[in-house]
């Protein structure tokens, strides 16, 4: 007989970050990605009967890793880290790198490294659920800002995930995608505007975007076929184009 499909919890932190529960419900398990504060994970796991089983980490900023010390001191479990962030995150049972495989419980990611906001940065890619966990790399009409690689970097990385398959769902760290919404509206009154999405769905996108938003929900997860056609960054044709578009929204 069939187990029940596992899920993923979304739990809100700070002004706009995600942490992500995934959960083995046939088993009270859990995963938890990028915890930049502990408190509300470590509730939400004690309302739901859940024991931890092991903590992903997609990079070393604060706001990402920050609860990671106390929720495992009081729900001990080993962390998983990327190995170019050995330096800055100090500590860690496993260290990943490109192409590594690990399997939990129900779940068996795939390791991919994607430079460019940070140089270490690592997504979870779980082929089976067609859940990617992109960290800062990608947002709903949006990327992340580069911080420490280059633009070329962080171009490849985007090609990278357009290959993923089209029905994704991309779990990405942060809520920003109505913010995005308005810098795609004002690229389209660009003359030169490099945006070649579909402004039809566009607007489709935003309806159902500002409705969930007036809903108090998260645009999160975004689904990978909808962003190939309306999210500017990866519809970039070049690395030219992407930069250009990435110094824009800088300004912003």
């Amino acid at each position: 007989m069939a187990g029940t499909r596992p899920r993923v919890e979304l739990i809100p932190i700070f002004e706009d970050n995600y942490v992500f529960c995934l959960i083995d419900q046939d088993n009270q398990e859990v995963l938890v990605v990028d915890p930049g504060e502990a408190a509300k994970t470590s509730l939400f796991l004690k309302e739901n009967n859940l024991s931890l089983k092991g903590v992903l980490l997609t990079h070393h900023h604060n706001d990402h890793i920050g609860g990671v010390r106390a929720l495992i001191n009081e729900h001990p479990a080993p962390i998983f880290a990327p190995k170019k962030n050995i330096t800055q995150i100090g500590s860690a049972d496993s260290w990943l790198s490109e192409g590594e495989k690990i399997k939990i419980g129900p779940f068996e990611f795939e390791v991919l490294e994607l430079p460019g906001h940070t140089l270490g940065h690592i997504a979870y890619w779980e082929p089976k659920f067609k859940w990617l966990f992109s960290g800062d790399v990608l947002f709903g009409l949006g990327c992340g800002r580069i911080f420490e690689g280059t633009y070329e970097q962080a171009y490849h990385s985007l090609q990278r995930l357009k290959k993923l398959p089209s029905e994704t769902l991309v779990y990405c760290t942060h809520e920003y995608t109505e913010s995005n919404l308005n810098f795609c509206r004002m690229l389209s009154n660009l003359d030169n505007s490099p945006i070649t999405g579909d402004s039809e769905e566009l607007e489709l996108y935003a309806n159902q975007l500002l409705t969930r938003r007036e809903m108090n929900l998260p645009s999160v997860p975004l689904k990978l076929a909808v962003e190939l056609n309306v999210n500017p960054f990866l519809l970039a044709k070049s690395i030219a184009q992407f930069s250009y578009l990435r110094e824009l929204r800088n300004k912003q």
